[in-house]
């Protein structure tokens, strides 16, 4: 009897085996294709959702140079950073990202040592535009004037060990274009007392690669408020490469100036 109940149950046991069979090739192919499906949905939102974080931190480099422009101003009888591409005989506002010249022949007048701690008159100091808040240390990380986004030449990986050196033989450029201490066309002094009416800095827009989020750009304004623009028609007005003719610079000086005469 006990013989005829173990042979029942391992029948039984076996039989259950057998109906827990492994999946087949069809059911395989489903599973996965529904999977690839959800990734390919997933995805957009994914990106999306980082390259809102980047906008923000984006955003908030031009907040900080709200700040460092403030006190520079305040330190400087109401006085904005020189940008010499403004000053000029023929002003040339598509270098306005332009951080530091690349004068090596201003190398004769620095200390041995840490150069940003000699105090020394502009005048003899390769930095310029928004460089001059790294030199004076009003900003000092040299990442806050890269963008997140940035894809394009002049990225801080490629540019970080520029900031520190005693002279560069070429010039060091920043993702953010700085309004300058003048305007270019009228000569007329900007500054902080415009307050929101003054556009100080935007994302950079020499080439199409410069602008960094394709799409819009972040601005800051003189009273140190940051917004996002959307703007899906710059890109298209933008040249592959820095533009050399009289009419590709004039295109470029246009659209520049009309983003900072809003």
């Amino acid at each position: 009897m006990t013989l005829i109940m173990n042979t029942s149950k391992q029948n039984t046991n076996r039989l259950a085996s057998n109906n827990r069979r492994a999946f087949s090739l069809m059911e395989l192919i489903v599973v996965i294709s529904i999977t690839t499906l959800l990734m390919g949905l997933l995805m957009p939102a994914l990106t999306s959702v980082r390259e809102n974080a980047r906008r923000v931190i984006c955003g908030a480099n031009q907040r900080q140079f709200g700040q460092a422009l403030t006190m520079y101003s305040a330190d400087h009888r109401n006085r904005l950073p020189i940008a010499s591409v403004l000053d000029l005989a023929e002003p040339n506002p598509g270098e306005l990202a332009l951080v530091r010249s690349g004068s090596s022949g201003f190398s004769s007048f620095l200390a041995a040592g840490s150069y940003r701690s000699v105090p020394e008159p502009l005048a003899q100091s390769d930095w310029d535009g928004l460089g001059h808040l790294y030199k004076w240390h009003y900003c000092d990380s040299s990442d806050s004037f890269y963008c997140p986004s940035h894809k394009g030449e002049h990225t801080h990986e490629e540019c970080k060990d520029k900031w520190d050196t005693k002279a560069n033989s070429q010039p060091l450029y920043a993702n953010y274009q700085y309004v300058g201490h003048k305007d270019w066309r009228t000569g007329r002094t900007r500054s902080l007392l415009q307050g929101n009416k003054l556009v100080l800095v935007t994302d950079a827009m020499q080439t199409k690669s410069d602008f960094s989020h394709g799409i819009g750009y972040n601005e800051l304004r003189g009273d140190g408020s940051v917004s996002w623009i959307d703007n899906v028609i710059i890109r298209t007005q933008l040249s592959v490469e820095v533009p050399k003719d009289f009419l590709g610079m004039r295109n470029l000086d246009d659209l520049i100036y009309a983003i900072f005469s809003k």
